[in-house]
């Protein structure tokens, strides 16, 4: 048989006629066959993306006859018209070369390769709603302001995306607001830990964690958990100035535990949050430096003359200077400039 001949039977280059692309139709993942992989971070283009696809998929597909030298292009991206289910066809050329006893033979085919919109797992779930873990953020003076909860939900949904990039299950299913505060629904248990740990490495606070039997795992037959991990943030953060047994502290840092700076000496103290829960917060206040030896100043709220404490913020003021002060009942305390 001649080599024309033999290529008329035996093309160049064959496809499976079953070959199928299955991509999520909400995160672009890519079905494997052994799992769903997420679209790279750099991909332009949807348009792009599926053809990089199709292209992956029709190579570990191909079979191609021994010594055949191919070039794959891309010639056209086209929807099929239908529904949810509906399919997109990605059209390949296919030029191939063969040399057999001197003389190169060359072909080319066009390829269809059909992209089905699905869904993922991770989608699915998401889409009906589903969670695995509970985050509750509540206040330790028994609500939240409104500032804080739109400060809190913004934080947690954007701390929520970064982790989808490791966890896809780290989405954030449901929002509530309620009284005492905000429940965040998540999809992973393991993504609402990490949230927790930093919603206290931001605004400080407690973490207690509780689980609650669900049901049982059809597939595995172990028993099913639901999580609800409590937050309880201050209602002050670092640079404020509280009030604690009646010494006054500005809050140097926030975490697992709180750092303070006494006023009236300059030390620091690190506490338990249990150990802050009967703090008051201060408003400073801006008052107007009448004397320095004693130290006085005058709010300029009131009018009032209040003697300072001997900190080392008042040294060096001078009289008619402006400063910031915090009021308690023995006197006022100068703030430092910084």
């Amino acid at each position: 048989m001649c080599p024309e001949c033999f290529l008329e039977e035996n093309p160049m280059v064959k496809v499976p006629e079953d070959l199928e692309v299955e991509v999520c139709a909400q995160c672009l993942s890519l079905n494997t066959g052994l799992r769903w992989e997420h679209p790279p971070e750099d991909a332009s283009d949807v348009e792009s993306l599926l053809v990089d696809y199709a292209l992956r998929v029709l190579e570990d597909n191909l079979k191609v006859l021994p010594d055949v030298e191919l070039d794959v292009r891309p010639l056209e991206v086209k929807g099929e018209p239908g529904g949810p289910g509906a399919r997109v066809l990605v059209t390949f050329l296919i030029e191939g070369e063969w040399e057999v006893e001197g003389e190169r033979l060359r072909r080319e085919y066009q390829v269809k390769v059909p992209v089905k919109f699905t869904l993922c797992h991770r989608c699915m779930k998401y889409r009906s709603g589903f969670y695995e873990a509970i985050l509750q953020v509540r206040s330790f003076r028994g609500e939240l302001t409104e500032s804080e909860r739109e400060e809190l939900e913004e934080f947690v949904t954007r701390s929520a995306e970064s982790l989808l990039k490791r966890d896809p299950m780290a989405f954030v299913s449901d929002v509530k607001h309620r009284d005492e505060g905000i429940d965040f629904y998540l999809g992973s248990t393991s993504a609402a830990r990490k949230l927790a740990r930093r919603i206290v490495d931001e605004f400080g606070g407690t973490i207690q964690e509780s689980h609650e039997l669900v049901g049982i795992d059809k597939s595995t037959g172990k028993r099913r958990y639901r999580t609800s991990i409590s937050v309880r943030i201050p209602h002050f953060r670092p640079g404020d100035v509280i009030e604690l047994e009646g010494t006054p502290y500005e809050v140097a840092g926030v975490g697992a535990r709180c750092t303070l700076r006494r006023l009236t000496d300059g030390s620091k103290v690190e506490l338990d949050w249990e150990e802050l829960t009967e703090a008051s917060l201060l408003k400073p206040e801006p008052a107007i430096v009448v004397s320095t030896s004693p130290a006085q100043v005058v709010l300029e709220r009131t009018g009032e003359t209040l003697d300072c404490f001997e900190t080392d913020s008042v040294k060096e003021l001078e009289i008619g200077q402006r400063v910031m002060v915090v009021v308690l009942d023995e006197g006022a305390v100068v703030l430092p400039e910084d």
